[in-house]
């Protein structure tokens, strides 16, 4: 709320015939109002402003979120989510169109509209989904509300193609959110895919500047009734596409008031595509002022695809999966990855990784500055795999003992040290990429984080001879103002650590049981104040 100078006056000259106390109120009011209403006019719709919102602590002392990839998609349970842009096109590699055609018939016959009825949801359980994101340690949670299909899993007046109108017939996300509620130490977070909705269906035909005389007039994208689905170049209103898109944002953040948004596919923004650039910085405008108005500290992230969505100052930075992320960079920053490949369920689904490894991406990503954004991947009917329960259940058992060394730490000096890359540079296409696999590490590689005056040294491994040696913390480095450990201890454990220090490193045993799995945080105490320098990338490298 906003008051007039007018208003202000009026109050304060009011004020002045009122007893000493009531003035004061008086004035602690106006104070107060004036400050909501710095609020909620700091962020206009632009770069340079938007940029000024910093990035919540809540976010950075969360370090681990969890979302889900789910839609009209998984009920084929074929090639992933982007099925309706592969089915179309003959040619595409993951054999979409094949399968499709051979298990439900042609694409006259079946559409990928027909695949709605179908997508009922049975077994859709929020209160699951979103207990098995708290169980496995995440401090933040949501769902994909929208992917590239542009079906959408809430309550939306903006389009008929809703989860609420059809399909499972409820507010998917509005279940999601009041579950998300219920855990106090939990954020809400949205994923908005929708940037690339116009033109999407119409895959490889599209991409290679097909005409419509190449699209077979009796398929569902032909029909202009469908065109508020399938939003067709040249058929159907761009300026209506922009809007609703704009609408679907902020209709989003006036009923659900996500914490954290994060959005795919707007590169294109940049150079001129749907939504406009336009739309796209009114809209988190009105996410960041709206949100202020309320006191509620939120963020967007910024994803890298051939390059940032939006300008590389603006927002969080977010890698897919650390696609393009470099091995060294400053400040804080999240990458999001699916539980396993692809991006959705499917068919025979196998999982190459366990619970040990996203572990170990996360301490890896903490140490460095990172946030982890997991993506689990339902089935059609609304349940999780056994494989996905029993990875997020050993991620919460490592978080439930282990979380102090990652909750609400920040970055150490140095990120760690230890024999094995996670990075790698690759060539895709004829560029050279950076590549991560946190895959081979073990116990000799190490990752420090550190909060208020302790220093968390988590070793990637149990070694077999029960010793570990880090030689970044030897006696001639400079851990603490008086140069001093006081403790070291075993969080799981309450065997008493035996340590020494000298020029070679720190020197520790382990104790004579083994406890926890995946990884082991030792808990270092020092005597004065900790020393903490901003992270040096040669000295990284060096170490």
């Amino acid at each position: 709320m906003q008051f007039s100078i007018t208003y202000s006056e009026t109050i304060m000259i009011k004020a002045i015939k009122l007893p000493l106390t009531t003035l004061a109120i008086a004035v602690m009011s106006l104070s107060s109002t004036s400050a909501l209403a710095e609020k909620t006019a700091n962020i206009e719709a632009d770069w340079d402003s938007i940029a000024t919102k910093q990035i919540p602590e809540w976010l950075i002392d969360a370090k681990f979120g969890v979302y889900t990839h789910w839609g009209i998609y998984s009920v084929p349970a074929h090639g992933g989510p982007d099925y309706v842009r592969q089915m179309y096109s003959p040619k595409n590699r993951k054999g979409v169109y094949e399968y499709h055609t051979k298990k439900y018939g042609s694409l006259e016959e079946f559409g990928y509209t027909d695949f709605i009825p179908q997508f009922t949801a049975p077994k859709f359980n929020a209160s699951e989904w979103v207990g098995l994101m708290n169980e496995a340690g995440a401090k933040f949670g949501g769902i994909a509300l929208v992917h590239h299909d542009g079906f959408l899993l809430w309550d939306s007046k903006y389009s008929r193609w809703n989860s609420k109108n059809m399909g499972p017939k409820k507010d998917i996300y509005g279940e999601i959110a009041a579950e998300v509620a219920k855990y106090p130490d939990m954020k809400l977070a949205a994923t908005f895919h929708h940037g690339r909705t116009f033109n999407y269906a119409y895959g490889e035909l599209s991409d290679k500047g097909a005409d419509a005389s190449k699209i077979n007039k009796n398929w569902e994208i032909s029909d202009p009734e469908l065109g508020d689905f399938f939003w067709k170049k040249g058929r159907d209103s761009e300026e209506q596409f922009n809007s609703d898109w704009y609408g679907k944002i902020t209709e989003v953040v006036d009923t659900y008031k996500p914490d954290f948004i994060w959005f795919d596919g707007l590169s294109t923004s940049m150079k001129g595509g749907h939504p406009t650039e336009d739309n796209v910085t009114k809209a988190i405008s009105y996410y960041y002022n709206e949100s202020a108005a309320r006191d509620q500290d939120v963020v967007v992230a910024n994803k890298l695809a051939a390059n940032f969505n939006f300008p590389d100052h603006v927002g969080l930075k977010s890698y897919e999966n650390g696609r393009d992320m470099p091995e060294h960079q400053p400040g804080y920053w999240l990458a999001d990855r699916a539980i396993g490949y692809p991006w959705s369920y499917v068919n025979n689904k196998t999982y190459r990784d366990g619970p040990d490894y996203q572990v170990d991406s996360i301490i890896d990503f903490a140490s460095r500055g990172g946030i982890m954004f997991l993506s689990l991947t339902p089935k059609g009917d609304g349940s999780i795999a056994d494989e996905e329960i029993a990875i997020m259940k050993g991620i919460g058992r490592w978080m439930k003992v282990n979380g102090e060394a990652i909750y609400g730490t920040r970055r150490y000096s140095v990120y760690g040290e230890g024999p094995t890359k996670v990075t790698k540079f690759v060539k895709i296409k004829g560029k050279e990429k950076v590549k991560w696999d946190h895959r081979k590490l073990g116990a000799k590689d190490v990752r420090f984080t550190q909060k208020d005056n302790t220093l968390y040294a988590i070793a990637l491994g149990w070694p077999e001879d029960n010793k570990l040696t880090i030689k970044t913390l030897n006696s001639d480095y400079a851990i603490s103002s008086e140069a001093k450990i006081e403790n070291i201890s075993l969080i799981g454990s309450d065997e008493k650590i035996k340590w020494h220090r000298d020029s070679k490193g720190l020197h520790l045993v382990y104790p004579e049981k083994k406890e926890g799995e995946f990884a082991h945080a030792f808990k270092i105490e020092v005597a004065g104040d900790l020393i903490v320098t901003e992270p040096d990338a040669e000295h990284i490298k060096k170490s």
